[in-house]
C-alpha cells in the first residue's frame, strides 16, 4: 500500500483491529489508544505521519516496557528456592526468545491485526516486540495481575 493511502487505511480498520486485538487479550484496554499504539509498527507509523494531519506512534517504547513485564512474570513462575541464576536465566530464554514470540504472533493471527508496512514484520524480533508491546499495553491498562494472566493463558499454557 502506498504511504499516501496509511491515513485511509488506518482510520477505516482501526476499529476492526482493537476488536480482534480485544479478542486476543480478552477484554478492552482501558484506552483504545494504548490498544492502537500496541499494534502500530515503526514503518508504518512513519508512513502514516509523512502523509497525514494527525500523528500517531510505533509500539517500540510500550514493548521495552513489556519486554520487562514478561521477564518477571517468567522470573516469578520459575522460582524455587533451588534454582540456580543460570538455570532461570536458561528457562526465560528458552520461553521469551524471538522465535518463541514469533510462533506465538502467528498462532493469535497479528500480522492482520497489526498496522505494519511491508517491511516491519520482516523477521521474528519484529513479531516479538509487537507480543511485548501488548503486554506493556496490558499492563498500563489492568496492571501486573492482568499481565500475568495473559501470559500463562498465551506464552505459558
Amino acid at each position: 500500500m502506498m504511504k499516501q493511502n496509511r491515513y485511509q487505511e488506518y482510520h477505516a480498520t482501526k476499529d476492526e483491529k482493537l476488536a480482534k486485538l480485544y479478542a486476543i487479550i480478552g477484554y478492552p484496554l482501558n484506552d483504545d489508544a494504548l490498544g492502537l499504539l500496541s499494534i502500530t509498527c515503526s514503518n508504518f507509523a512513519k508512513e502514516y505521519n509523512d502523509c497525514a494531519p494527525d500523528k500517531i506512534y510505533e509500539h517500540d517504547g510500550l514493548a521495552v516496557v513489556g519486554d520487562a513485564i514478561l521477564k518477571a512474570i517468567l522470573s516469578i513462575e520459575y522460582f524455587t528456592p533451588s534454582i540456580t541464576e543460570g538455570t532461570l536465566t536458561d528457562i526465560k530464554k528458552d520461553i521469551e526468545n524471538n522465535a518463541v514470540l514469533q510462533d506465538l504472533g502467528l498462532k493469535l493471527d497479528l500480522p492482520n491485526i497489526l498496522f505494519s508496512s511491508n517491511t516491519d514484520l520482516q523477521g521474528k524480533k519484529k513479531m516479538a516486540t509487537a507480543i511485548e508491546a501488548i503486554i506493556g499495553a496490558i499492563y498500563f491498562s489492568h496492571g501486573f495481575d492482568a499481565c500475568q494472566d495473559f501470559i500463562k493463558r498465551t506464552i505459558l499454557k
